[in-house]
């Protein structure tokens, strides 16, 4: 291909561009783009706590003494095993006397008074090595007292009841935490990602079109 000509075509481009950033199209998308990046900073710059529940029920085997459930002293042909994780997904760590105090709005699992609870604890296979967690049961919940919660950190919590209750929640707040929310599969996760992805090209690539289209020459008669 000869230079000359593929300079003019590159030319072309770098004007049409250059055009199709000064003019009221470009400089809206360039705006959209800006605010969509800074809300995105400012949303993880930030301590965030997710949580995860999980809810299993353990039997003894009917009619057999090889397995049994004894808590407490106590042994029980069927409990229900609860497993929740709060992790901090944000960019900023949250000191636990940030929390807010007990008898306003502690980091907590709020326990039915239908429910009766067997045993709880920290479990200490699921929860970060730099953390020092203990739960605080305090009128109908149990407080989640900790050091602090880093980045990328979390605590796992074991709950063991006779009853059958698969609605707990953690709630709570602190400095820069407004709630605590529960954690979205992985499946709902990816759904989220492919849907925004899709509306952001399509919301995109309409405003090129219109762009385009309005800007195209007209034929030569």
């Amino acid at each position: 291909m000869n230079p000359r000509r593929l300079y003019v075509r590159q030319s072309k481009a770098m004007r049409a561009l250059w055009n199709f950033l000064t003019s009221p199209t470009g400089a809206f998308l360039i705006g959209i783009s800006a605010i969509f990046i800074g809300y995105y900073q400012f949303y993880v710059s930030r301590p965030i706590l997710k949580y995860t529940s999980e809810t299993t029920e353990i039997s003894s085997a009917s009619g057999s003494d090889d397995f049994k459930i004894h808590i407490n002293g106590k042994d029980y042909p069927k409990v229900y095993k609860t497993e929740m994780t709060l992790a901090n997904t944000g960019e900023n760590a949250l000191p636990g006397s940030d929390v807010s105090a007990i008898g306003r709005d502690p980091i907590r699992i709020p326990i039915p008074k239908r429910v009766k609870m067997l045993y709880y604890g920290v479990a200490e296979n699921g929860t970060s090595e730099d953390v020092s967690a203990e739960l605080v049961p305090v009128d109908d919940a149990l407080i989640i007292k900790f050091n602090y919660l880093n980045p990328d950190n979390q605590i796992t919590v074991h709950m063991y009841s006779e009853d059958s209750f698969d609605g707990y929640e953690i709630r709570g707040s602190a400095v820069n935490v407004n709630q605590i929310t529960q954690a979205w599969s992985p499946k709902q996760t990816r759904k989220f990602i492919i849907c925004t992805a899709i509306g952001i090209i399509l919301f995109y690539t309409l405003f090129i079109y219109l762009y385009v289209r309005r800007h195209k020459p007209l034929p030569r008669i």
